[in-house]
């Protein structure tokens, strides 16, 4: 039953009330309604233990009325006036006790009548859409508003545990692939030692981080930044949330590499003492960012009481240096905390009603959008995670806007060389990428209709709605400014010096457009009962295997070794793509007719291996990823 037919049930029009209001002596008794008069005598009823009507004079006093007229006990006693109500009060409760009390009773009756059907199973807030009956797609301007900010619980075809339920897998698994240990903090040998860093690191660590973070995510003011700077280079570091913002930064710039260098290097094996692989930071890097990523954890408290927009992006930058270093919850912790703080200061402002520049509105709706994306990345692989709040927050969800020139103070300009260039395209970067999440959101939504057993209509309106979000990608990929222009997938591959920023949006591109191709694959493996009919098999199955074939473009064209604070994320994502392709080889021998139209790439097996080899790269960083692979090597070993 869908939520317009209980809203039906509950909301009975005012013209069909008398068809269910009960008697007076119904709602009088408090007992459920009688059954036929003659199954009962009139002594076995329950006695009214109050009367229907008392005078004025009772009510108002609130003493009990013998109701005797034309005058009470009462009055009689007393030598009042005795009057009665022309209508008794009680009777507009009585009518919508009576309209509750049916509305109630014809919803039980539906839910009765759903479980007697086999409709609802005991977890019917999780239940997916069993029949066509059950999907509806007509949605108002709202509805695809709160479907384009929020992202969901849990679909069928998007994190790695969700597509390991497919039936084409086997239900029981050897391991888990996200541990209870990755809930707990690694701890630092270096927890305890401090730096003074010099005026000539402190700018270049400030240049470092212009140049190759903030481009990323623009949620630091920079003018601001380099008067902290200044503050540092003049009178050193103190406890305050000025020094935990600079620090926070420095950790950041130190530990970072440079794009798109491979970032392996050789390690004797303890095993076998042959040569292994790791993508562990360097050393010296390691140990100058947990420096300074201690001290500024030493003044997080500050950051905590703080109430201005500063606070908030030291949490975010917590949160992406324990993503850097694959501590997935740590991070979601502290972008969990950055959104906290960040409704606390709007809150605050929308009470105090003073006029804000325009810089400062801006730096506003930036680290909104960073804190609700970073929530929504994690939940989109670990969907047991609670929803980001800001997802109902008041605040205006229009896009940021910036500053039409990039300001840099004056004492800077000759170590901000590499940021001249890059401004622009940093920027529309950050728009195209909020755009391209809220599409993903709502092609989340639409996957929650997806169902092990959807027949020919259900899939029909399920494969529409994403047809529609195809749409809607195309048109996201025109709108494109020229500086984000990037070669077309699959069919092209990218271009050798292909900007970072670039090649992000690409690979954004083409999570979505894989997603929307997924839910064709996952129709096609499901439809056991042969359902669909031959033109939705062959049209399934065409769109099945153009996400296949993005799935090894993926695994072919990424730069699997640079780190970088969406590393963690990016090992879940190759993780999948190998699943996919292993579930539609799965598939394919089992003979089903519904998949005899999904071409396969021929070389998918060396996809997978890659991925495999891969996460074994990256497999002492923890994150969970050594469980992934085992997974995949466990499930390769089927069906290879």
């Amino acid at each position: 039953m869908s939520a317009q037919d209980l809203s039906t049930v509950m909301s009975t029009p005012e013209a069909n009330v008398s068809e269910f209001t009960p008697s007076i002596e119904m709602v009088a008794t408090r007992r459920k309604r009688p059954r036929p008069a003659d199954l009962h005598t009139e002594t076995e009823r329950v006695q009214q233990t109050r009367t229907a009507v008392a005078c004025d004079a009772c009510r108002i006093s609130k003493t009990r009325c013998d109701a005797t007229r034309p005058s009470c006990a009462k009055c009689q006693k007393r030598g009042r006036r005795c009057l009665y109500p022309d209508k008794d009060p009680s009777s507009v409760f009585e009518i919508l006790g009576g309209k509750i009390l049916k509305a109630i009773e014809d919803q039980g009756q539906l839910i009765a009548n759903l479980s007697a059907q086999g409709g609802l199973s005991n977890n019917s807030t999780n239940r997916h859409p069993s029949g066509p009956h059950d999907i509806q797609f007509d949605e108002t301007g709202d509805e695809i508003e709160a479907h384009s900010r929020k992202d969901v619980l849990s679909t069928p075809i998007t994190a790695s545990d969700d597509i390991l339920k497919w039936n084409v897998f086997p239900a029981d698994k050897p391991i888990r692939t996200f541990p209870a240990s990755v809930f707990s903090a690694k701890m630092s040998p270096y927890s305890n030692e401090f730096l003074h860093p010099s005026p000539e690191r402190i700018l270049e660590l400030r240049d470092i981080y212009l140049s190759k973070f903030e481009p990323l995510t623009p949620f630091v003011d920079n003018e601001t930044f380099d008067d902290l700077v200044l503050e540092v280079l003049r009178d050193g570091l103190k406890d305050s949330v000025a020094s935990c913002f600079v620090l926070s930064i420095f950790a950041l710039a130190a530990i970072w590499g440079n794009y798109p260098e491979d970032e392996r290097r050789s390690t004797p094996n303890a095993e076998n003492g042959s040569p292994a692989h790791t993508v562990a930071v360097p050393e010296h890097r390691f140990k100058e960012s947990s420096i300074y990523f201690a001290m500024a954890q030493s003044r997080m408290s500050y950051a905590l009481q703080d109430d201005s927009l500063l606070g908030v992006s030291c949490y975010c930058l917590m949160g992406s240096w324990y993503w850097y270093n694959f501590e997935p919850i740590q991070g979601w912790k502290m972008f969990r905390t950055a959104s906290m703080l960040w409704e606390t200061y709007h809150q605050k402002q929308a009470l105090d009603g003073s006029e804000r520049s325009q810089q400062e509105l801006s730096l506003e709706q930036r680290l909104f959008w960073t804190c609700m994306k970073a929530e929504c990345e994690m939940r989109y692989e670990l969907p047991n995670l609670p929803l980001c709040t800001l997802q109902d927050s008041q605040f205006s969800f229009q896009l940021p806007s910036f500053p039409s020139e990039t300001p840099t103070s004056r004492l800077f300009v000759c170590h901000a060389r590499d940021r001249r260039n890059c401004p622009p395209t940093a920027f529309y970067y950050f728009l195209a990428e909020i755009s391209l999440r809220r599409l993903l959101n709502r092609a989340r939504n639409a996957a929650t209709k997806l169902s092990p057993n959807l027949d020919s209509s259900g899939a029909r309106m399920v494969a529409e709605k994403f047809t529609q979000l195809e749409e809607q990608l195309q048109r996201w990929l025109e709108c494109l400014p020229p500086c984000l222009y990037f070669n077309l997938p699959p069919d092209s591959l990218p271009s050798e010096a292909e900007p970072e920023l670039v090649k992000l949006m690409r690979e954004r591109y083409v999570e979505v457009r894989e997603l929307l191709c997924r839910a064709f694959l996952y129709i096609c493996i499901h439809d056991h009962a042969t359902q669909l009919t031959i033109p939705q098999m062959r049209l399934y199955g065409a769109k099945a295997s153009l996400g296949l074939r993005l799935n090894a473009y993926r695994i072919e064209t990424e730069k699997p070794f640079y780190r970088h604070c969406g590393s963690w994320i990016a090992c879940r994502v190759r993780f999948n793509h190998a699943l996919c392709l292993l579930a539609a080889a799965r598939a394919k021998n089992l003979d089903a007719e519904s998949t005899k139209y999904i071409e396969i790439p021929i070389n998918w097996r060396d996809y997978v291996i890659k991925v495999k080899d891969r996460l074994d790269t990256w497999s002492d960083q923890g994150g969970g990823i050594e469980q992934l692979s085992v997974t995949l090597s466990w499930l390769a070993s089927q069906s290879f």
